[in-house]
């Protein structure tokens, strides 16, 4: 009997692979799109803008095919418009981002049009930092205790904007992933922005190496914030426009996706008590 049955198992396997079959030329329902990143930093050259287009769901990515070079891309400030220019997988304007200002950009490539807005704003003002410290032991009653530091900021915001801390050494941030709103505030109309995490068994020597970092406030157009809590819908990494996701609320309209964003970054060196 179990030879019987090890005889129908095969002859059951064989049946079914002998019914596999390579399926080509299927093609699945697909829109192309324009695909836009730029990020409006206040007081630097509007440049490094990105455009690509989206690919059928069965291409493998590259560069090659997804990068958009010969498209007209037109920036507007209330008072100049500017054709921008593209060069190495970047377009760039003449304009500066100014703080307070609106912008807005038009883009129109093989009959795709897409269009977004955004204001860039006003810098966040501290000047005193704080640590908050939860000392933790381990069960087996140790002497040892670690503590778990924050480092965080009290600023007055601004409703049309939303905030993240950070510290930097040099050129490299490293934040904290937290966007902070305005209906976040305190009662006492603050808002607290923490700006990084560390611990150690020594308070004193915690506040001796955050020393050697500045301290960062990235203040972006409040329309970041749809972003910023959807940006893992589709899969998207830490990276600011890491992955074009399924989901994901973008500000760019029309036959587009993406975000053109404006942001103001203050760096700061504060005395540390």
């Amino acid at each position: 009997m179990r030879t019987i049955q090890i005889i129908l198992i095969f002859t059951l396997l064989l049946s079914l692979s002998s019914c596999e079959q390579d399926v080509t030329g299927v093609s699945l329902p697909y829109k192309e799109q324009l695909v836009l990143r730029a990020v409006l930093n206040a007081g630097s050259k509007i440049e490094n803008v990105r455009l690509e287009r989206t690919l059928p769901p069965l291409d493998v990515y590259s560069e090659e095919k997804a990068l958009v070079s010969n498209a007209i891309m037109i920036i507007d400030n209330g008072f100049i418009k500017d054709t921008l220019k593209y060069s190495n997988g970047y377009y760039s304007s003449k304009l500066t981002a100014e703080v307070g200002k609106k912008y807005k950009i038009n883009i129109l490539w093989k009959g795709l049009k897409a269009y977004a807005e955004t204001f860039v704003p006003e810098p966040a003002d501290f000047n005193e930092i704080f640590f908050e410290f939860k000392p933790s032991t381990n069960s087996y009653g140790s002497p040892y205790v670690y503590y778990q530091a924050t480092i965080y900021t009290l600023i007055s915001p601004n409703e049309k904007y939303v905030y993240e801390g950070t510290v930097a050494d040099g050129f490299n941030f490293y934040p904290t992933d937290e966007v902070r709103t305005y209906s976040q505030r305190n009662k006492d109309g603050k808002l607290r922005v923490n700006l990084t995490y560390t611990g150690g068994s020594d308070t004193n020597e915690i506040k001796r190496l955050i020393k050697n970092y500045k301290f960062v406030i990235l203040s972006y157009d409040k329309q970041f914030y749809d972003y910023y809590i959807t940006k893992y819908n589709g899969s998207s990494t830490d990276e600011i426009f890491g992955n074009v996701g399924t989901n994901v609320r973008w500000n760019v309209k029309g036959d587009g996706i993406g975000m053109f964003i404006g942001r103001t970054i203050v760096m700061k060196s504060i005395q540390i008590k």
